[in-house]
């Protein structure tokens, strides 16, 4: 699956970053950036996928 980063601006200018694709903290690592850049953060919501261990980390923990 591709990994993507959505930025919403509203009409009023406030704004939006959802992440796609990532699992783990990885979302967070590929915006902060642009977190950093748009200013303080106000509200966040994690996804399922935030909770999700990425196939690697899984197939790892099993061999071992």
């Amino acid at each position: 699956m591709s990994q993507i980063i959505e930025v919403t601006v509203s009409p009023q200018g406030e704004t939006r970053i959802e992440t796609k694709g990532f699992t783990g903290g990885h979302c967070r690592e590929a915006s902060k950036a642009l977190e950093t850049a748009l200013g303080v953060r106000e509200t966040e919501r994690l996804t399922s996928e935030f909770y999700a261990v990425s196939s690697t980390a899984n197939q790892q923990s099993l061999s071992q």
